[in-house]
């Protein structure tokens, strides 16, 4: 009963074949960047490294002390590339045999979280916090900070 449905639905072997193709076409546009490319996810592992040794810099002249940072990105580095538009196709600009670079945009932090001396005191929390999210452009509420508690 139910082949019988799909069959009268699809209408045969072509409308089936037609439609498979049309998934795939879709399936491969939305691969497709539209002329930006994203980098892989040792490319974000590394901007995070260099943000936490960064923050681990600042914290620590503030408070003096070891300081440990974990930084997480939502997605790699972004390059946008020149494309011309005409008679309906789309073509990437070269020069020189490059892609010309319209824009590149750095990843986008997710969260921070720094643990630090005295990191429990409210006014430093705060010094801290105000620092990062000006700096990095991130919310405070993507941003925690605590003491680092001893044995």
């Amino acid at each position: 009963m139910k082949d019988g449905i799909i069959k009268k639905l699809l209408g045969g072997k072509k409308t089936l074949l037609i439609l498979i193709a049309a998934a795939a076409a879709g399936f491969l546009l939305m691969l497709g960047s539209g002329g930006t490319k994203t980098e892989t996810s040792d490319a974000i592992r590394e901007y995070e490294n260099a943000a936490a040794n960064k923050i681990e810099q600042t914290v620590g002249a503030m408070c003096g002390g070891k300081v440990y940072v974990i930084v997480t990105a939502e997605y790699g580095t972004e390059t946008q590339y020149a494309k011309n538009t005409s008679n309906g196709s789309e073509q990437t600009v070269l020069s020189s045999g490059r892609p010309v670079v319209v824009r590149e945009a750095s990843p986008v932090i997710r969260g921070i979280t720094v643990i630090c001396r005295n990191g429990d005191d409210p006014a430093l929390c705060r010094k801290i916090t105000s620092a990062l999210s000006c700096a990095y452009g991130v919310s405070s509420a993507r941003i925690y900070v605590t003491s680092i508690k001893y044995r």
